[in-house]
């Protein structure tokens, strides 16, 4: 599992640099699940959407898994009007997207963390 933190603004001009970290990310670690940690987004927009669609595609394409978790508040109600819990799983809590797809080591940390801009 990798977990990646999104923070800042995901509009048209970085929606696309954010597909491509991401799938970095995910490609780098080799992992069956990637969780985004959607906590630190101060704007996030329909570009934003159609880049997390487009990396769900992708990796499910390749028979992985995409989960989100903590969106923030401006996230969360862009995915609940563009209705992405029909696409995708949405955790109010990192820990529980962890938990729920036992991505911790034994000590209780997530496998892998990336930060992103």
């Amino acid at each position: 599992m990798t977990v990646v933190r999104v923070h800042g603004e995901v509009d048209l001009a970085t929606a696309d640099r954010l597909r491509d970290r991401l799938l970095q990310a995910a490609e780098a670690s080799r992992c069956d699940c990637l969780v985004v940690d959607m906590s630190g987004l101060g704007f996030f927009d329909a570009s934003g959407v159609r880049a997390l669609v487009s990396v769900f595609q992708t990796l499910t394409g390749q028979g992985r898994h995409v989960v989100l978790a903590e969106p923030s508040p401006i996230a969360a109600r862009v995915l609940e009007a563009l209705g992405m819990r029909r696409l995708f799983e949405i955790y109010p809590m990192t820990e529980m997207a962890l938990t729920h797809t036992s991505g911790l080591r034994v000590d209780g940390e997530p496998i892998f963390d990336n930060p992103v801009p």
